[in-house]
């Protein structure tokens, strides 16, 4: 690709996400309603006022740190996908998809930006949950294939099997112990064995 074609990082590009980082750790560690955008400014370091050529308001600030945490989890994911390789099984995939989408929880606190999202302004939470409903498709498709291919029991609702995965992966994270016994790979076996033995032949 010529030089010209090439996107450039601008230094704005890099103030923006320097704020985006730095309102996810705020976040993360004080909650969005103790964090107001005067506090994100002096956290990185810049005037309050140079913000808002960046974002808007304080809710699209969040908006912009749910969207990298779905961006990230969605990208990491298939990532792993791709890993596994077409070979795999759908259900070996989809294992693989859930240990990437756990390890993406506990590096980067992906559970507490969920419970951000009812704090939104409706058309904010709008535009946030068609971004969630595309990375929910990325499991749900390899569920499908799964029963496609005549690997799960008949009966089963799946939108509700893939919603109680993942839920369970991403709420997983308020009580794992990394200095535990179990590594995240030891979880996702965990709730691959208790899915697979209920809904697989």
């Amino acid at each position: 690709m010529p030089p010209s074609a090439k996107a450039k990082i601008t230094k704005a590009d890099k103030t923006r996400a320097r704020l985006i980082e730095v309102a996810t750790r705020l976040f993360q560690e004080h909650g969005s309603g103790e964090v107001t955008v005067r506090r994100i400014a002096a956290a990185a370091k810049i005037e309050a006022g140079s913000i808002y050529y960046h974002f808007a308001s304080r809710d699209e600030i969040m908006r912009a740190v749910l969207e990298s945490g779905v961006g990230g989890a969605h990208e990491e994911v298939m990532q792993a996908i791709a890993k596994a390789g077409p070979d795999c099984s759908p259900l070996e995939r989809f294992r693989a998809a859930l240990s990437a989408h756990f390890k993406y929880t506990l590096r980067r606190h992906f559970s507490s930006r969920m419970k951000e999202i009812r704090r939104l302004p409706k058309r904010l939470r709008d535009h946030h949950m068609k971004q969630e409903r595309e990375y929910a498709a990325v499991f749900a498709g390899l569920l499908k294939e799964a029963q496609r291919k005549g690997l799960l029991r008949p009966g089963f609702d799946l939108p509700v099997v893939r919603m109680l995965a993942i839920g369970a992966l991403t709420w997983a994270a308020e009580w794992y112990d990394p200095a535990g016994a179990k590594s995240p790979d030891d979880v996702a076996d965990e709730l691959m064995r208790v899915l697979t033995g209920g809904i697989a032949r």
